[in-house]
């Protein structure tokens, strides 16, 4: 195996902090023509996941798939086969209990997650987030979907003078 060794300057790394709350979104399946496509959406808070992430999520996945009424479908059956009380109906009983939503109350399940296209999108990032550790995957497209609360990030100064154009590795 080759070994690599970085000359980097103890003055080249650093951190980066993020708020509270921030987060990587990142989706990722194939397309219609069999080669994978992904993205990631960085948010600073729930909230702000919750207003981008359905439109972003679609946008990158139907760009990619033709059929998009036949996708949907396909997803929303999934849910329902997959994640009932876990997932459609846990999602509905948190929109109305912490974010108020009084229609969501005594919705039918089903009902609900037909309601809007955006239940969909939420949805999987509700079951990504609390039941399977920020990644969640469908048998639809490979479509997975992943998560990952930040706070810090290790960072590297490549283009600072001397790194990696020294021999020896400066401390």
């Amino acid at each position: 195996m080759e070994k690599k060794v970085y000359n980097l300057k103890k003055s080249s790394l650093g951190k980066v902090t993020f708020l509270d709350g921030t987060s990587f979104c990142m989706i990722q399946g194939k397309g219609d023509n069999g080669e994978s496509f992904r993205d990631i959406l960085i948010v600073r808070s729930a909230e702000e996941a919750i207003r981008k992430f359905p439109q972003w999520s679609s946008e990158i996945v139907y760009s990619n798939i033709a059929d998009k009424l036949g996708t949907h479908n396909k997803i929303i059956d999934w849910l329902i086969e997959n994640w009932m009380e876990k997932g459609i109906v846990s999602f509905k009983n948190e929109m109305y209990e912490n974010f108020g939503f009084e229609e969501f109350k005594d919705m039918d399940p089903i009902t609900f997650i037909k309601s809007e296209p955006e239940m969909v999108a939420l949805t999987l990032v509700h079951i990504a987030a609390r039941y399977t550790n920020g990644y969640l995957k469908m048998p639809i497209n490979d479509i997975e979907i992943s998560l990952r609360f930040i706070k810090n990030v290790l960072t590297i100064n490549f283009w600072e003078e001397g790194n990696p154009k020294t021999e020896k590795p400066q401390i």
